[in-house]
C-alpha cells in the first residue's frame, strides 16, 4: 500500500493560457517532460465535484473511494481512498486486480473483511454499513509534471467526461458513452504540494515514509 499527503489548489484556465504553461515548462530542466494518458475513475458515490476529483472545496471533512484504471490497462488497476481534513489531502491506493474489482461489482465484499492492507478493510466497512456503491464514472484526459525535488507538481485536465449509466460489461470499456464536463478550450490545472511529516507522525499513523510520491503518477 501506498500513501501521500499534499495541499492541492485548483483553477480553469483558458487553452491558450495552458499551451503557454506547457511551452515553459518544456524549457525549464527542472520539469519532467509528461505525456497525456486517460485516466478513467469509477468513484464509489454519484455527487463529486469535477474540479477537485471528488473531494468537497471547502473545509469539511471527506473521503472518497474508487477504482482507477489508465490507458486501459486493466492489468494494473488501483483502488484509491483519497480524504481531506481541514484543507489536507491524503490519498492511500493499492493493486487491485480485475477479478477482484468484479467480485466487488457482484456484491461480494467479504473477502475483505481480513485483508492485510487497512485500505480494503476501510472500503469494507463503507460498502457493508454505509451501503457505498458505484456511483459515476469519470475519464480525464491528464497532464503530469514533477519537478526534480518531487514535493510539487502540475497536473493538467484537458478533458473531463462522465456517465451514470454503466454496467459490469461496460464499466472498465473505452466505448463507454460519455458526456463532457469542462467547458470548450479550458482546462484544469491543479498544483500540488507534497507534505513531509515528523517521523513520529509517521510512526503513530502508520504511514509509510519511504513511500511518500505521488503514486501513481496520474492521480
Amino acid at each position: 500500500m501506498f500513501d501521500e499527503m499534499y495541499y492541492e489548489e485548483n483553477n480553469i484556465i483558458p487553452k491558450e493560457e495552458y499551451k503557454h504553461i506547457i511551452d515553459t515548462l518544456h524549457k525549464e530542466k527542472k520539469f519532467r517532460p509528461a505525456r497525456i494518458s486517460v485516466v478513467r475513475k469509477v468513484f464509489f458515490n454519484r455527487e463529486i465535484n469535477y474540479l477537485t476529483d471528488a473531494v468537497s472545496v471547502n473545509q469539511e471533512n471527506t473521503d472518497s473511494y474508487c477504482v482507477m484504471m489508465t490507458d486501459w490497462d486493466t492489468d494494473h488497476l488501483i483502488l484509491e481512498k483519497k480524504s481531506k481534513r481541514e484543507g489536507l489531502i491524503s490519498k492511500s491506493y493499492t493493486r487491485l486486480s480485475e477479478e477482484e474489482f468484479e467480485r466487488i461489482l457482484d456484491g461480494d465484499y467479504e473477502w475483505m473483511a481480513s485483508a492485510r492492507e487497512s485500505i480494503f478493510r476501510d472500503f469494507y466497512l463503507q460498502l457493508t454499513i454505509n451501503q457505498l456503491r458505484p456511483g459515476v464514472v469519470v475519464d480525464y484526459e491528464r497532464q503530469s509534471f514533477r519537478m526534480n525535488s518531487k514535493k510539487e507538481y502540475m497536473v493538467f485536465d484537458l478533458s473531463i467526461r462522465s456517465t451514470y449509466l454503466f454496467t459490469k460489461d461496460t464499466v472498465l470499456s473505452p466505448l463507454l458513452e460519455q458526456t463532457e464536463r469542462l467547458e470548450q478550450n479550458r482546462v484544469v490545472v491543479t498544483y500540488k504540494q507534497m507534505v513531509e511529516l515528523p517521523g513520529f507522525i509517521y510512526r503513530m499513523t502508520g504511514i509509510e515514509q519511504k513511500h511518500q510520491c505521488l503514486l501513481p503518477e496520474f492521480a
